[in-house]
């Protein structure tokens, strides 16, 4: 009696364990030395406005990021990014107190530049809609009209995100909201 192999069956289940045995990409709530470490070096190879087109900083902005209309998801690692970046153009680097200071953060930041009508921003996840722990409205100094714009910076608890699933981003107004989709497991 001769067996006979089933190879697209064998495939399948040979794919299907690969893509579950993975290392996940979403976003990384205890980073190793390693990433960490490659976080600040991009920062540092990607001075000022640059880092917005490098590697996974680009897939944690939405919108018109960093101008009028758009935003940012600031992770941990990309926080680090972002900083050690904005740090070299001023001709600095980030400090370990900076670094330690973002790694021990428990929440989500989202970054975003709108106009004097934004009233709040929230997040949704299926159902599930997530108010912010905080929101504020730093001043940045810039008054150039063209590219004037508020900036608000809003907080979410990481223990009530899915961190490896699609979000709505709701930037609600005076008159109506502006509804962003991002990927949380496409950034880190």
């Amino acid at each position: 009696m001769k067996t006979k192999v089933c190879y697209p069956g064998f495939l399948l289940v040979f794919i299907m364990c690969v893509n579950f045995t993975n290392v996940s990409y979403c976003i990384e709530l205890n980073p190793t030395k390693e990433q960490i470490e490659d976080a600040i070096k991009l920062g540092e190879s990607n001075p000022g406005k640059k880092i917005f087109e490098a590697g996974f900083v680009k897939q944690a902005i939405f919108g018109n990021w960093p101008n009028y209309g758009g935003g940012m998801v600031k992770t941990k690692l990309v926080d680090l990014a972002v900083m050690s970046a904005m740090k070299r153009i001023a001709r600095k680097t980030l400090s370990e107190e900076e670094a330690l200071n973002v790694m021990e953060s428990n929440e989500l930041t989202i970054s975003y530049r709108g106009g004097d009508d934004v009233f709040r921003i929230k997040l949704r996840q299926g159902e599930v809609l997530i108010e912010p722990a905080s929101m504020k409205r730093p001043e940045m100094g810039g008054k150039d009209p063209k590219e004037h714009a508020v900036f608000f910076m809003v907080s979410f608890p990481y223990s009530k995100l899915d961190l490896d699933a699609k979000a709505t981003i709701m930037v609600i107004k005076d008159f109506g909201e502006e509804k962003y989709e991002v990927d949380f497991s496409r950034i880190k």
